[in-house]
C-alpha cells in the first residue's frame, strides 16, 4: 500500500498538496490527522474551488476538505465499481470503524477488476 503517494496530513498546505500531486501525478489525496484517522479526501477540484473563493497556497488543507467523504469498510471491488462509475472518482479510502485507513482503491484497481471480470 503506497500511503506516501496517496495520503497527506491535515496540516499540509494547499501548496504542499499540489506539490505531492505533481510528484506522483495524482489528482486526489486522502487526508489524515496526526493519529492516522481519515478525516477527508481532497482533490484538485477542491483546491481550485478554495483558491477561487479567496484561500491562498498556505491555507491548511483541513480548512478546505468536506467533513463527509465516500469510503468503504472493506476492499470490495463489486461495491466500489458502482461508486467510481456514479461519482466519477479516482480514489476511494477503505477504513475501519474507527476511521483508520486500512487500504484504498484506485481507478487502476477498478480497471483491473473490470478486465478480470471480462475474462471470466
Amino acid at each position: 500500500m503506497d500511503l506516501v503517494r496517496y495520503c497527506v496530513k491535515e496540516q499540509y498546505t494547499i501548496k504542499e498538496v499540489l506539490e505531492q500531486f505533481e510528484s506522483y501525478n495524482n489528482r486526489v489525496a486522502i487526508v489524515t490527522n496526526d493519529s492516522g484517522k481519515v478525516i477527508g479526501v481532497v482533490s484538485q477540484g477542491d483546491i481550485l474551488r478554495a483558491l477561487s473563493a479567496g484561500q491562498n497556497l498556505y491555507t491548511p488543507v483541513n480548512q478546505i476538505i468536506r467533513g463527509s467523504f465516500l469510503h468503504l469498510y472493506e476492499k470490495d471491488m463489486a461495491k466500489a465499481y458502482p461508486i467510481f462509475k456514479k461519482k466519477q472518482i479516482s480514489l476511494l479510502p477503505v477504513i475501519d470503524h474507527n476511521s483508520m485507513l486500512i487500504d484504498f482503491i484506485t481507478i487502476d484497481d477498478i480497471y483491473e477488476y473490470l478486465e478480470e471480470k471480462g475474462k471470466a
